[in-house]
């Protein structure tokens, strides 16, 4: 993956203030998508290679968790360098209480607040703050950027997933 681009999307191009807008409406996105899949449905995996609606929302209350402990990092501490995340195996290593709904949809709840509340205090100037992930270069925006971007493809992914195994349409 290039820096500064996800799941197709160009990071950069995001507005801080949209980003921390699209920030502030996942929980809310996350219960309405979680909602639309049948309990029974929320472990089940459409085929090996593809995590479950349930992992999907774990993944993303992991990764908002990590990007709001990484700003104030990025802000006090400029130059600051993180190790690569490699989410499958993080994934591996999750207890069961992680593929709870109820506590993964909590987890994203206080994760984009956190995020949200502390991007909103940041001053302007301070979004341009260089750091490292796994060896690749960013800017203090770039953790909403990038909290905006991953939110927003996994709910797609969770609107597929569930449509897969909870035999909806494309238009439920």
């Amino acid at each position: 993956m290039a820096p500064g681009v996800a799941n197709g999307a160009d990071e950069a191009s995001i507005a801080v203030p949209d980003a921390i807008l699209a920030i502030r409406t996942f929980p809310r996105r996350y219960r309405e998508a979680l909602a639309r899949t049948p309990v029974d449905q929320l472990r089940t995996r459409p085929d090996p290679q593809t995590w479950s609606v349930l992992e999907y929302a774990a993944h993303v209350a992991e990764v908002l968790e990590l990007l709001a402990l990484a700003l104030p990092l990025v802000l006090d501490e400029p130059g600051i360098r993180f190790p690569s995340f490699d989410a499958d195996e993080s994934a591996r290593r999750w207890p069961e209480a992680a593929l709870d709904p109820d506590a993964a949809l909590d987890r994203i709840t206080k994760a984009c607040e956190t995020l949200a509340t502390r991007a909103e205090v940041t001053p302007w100037e301070a979004w341009d703050r260089a750091f490292t992930v796994g060896g690749h270069d960013h800017e203090a925006a770039w953790i909403v950027q990038h909290a905006a971007v991953e939110g927003s493809h996994h709910l797609r992914d969770i609107g597929r997933v569930g449509r897969l195994v909870g035999g909806r349409d494309e238009d439920d």
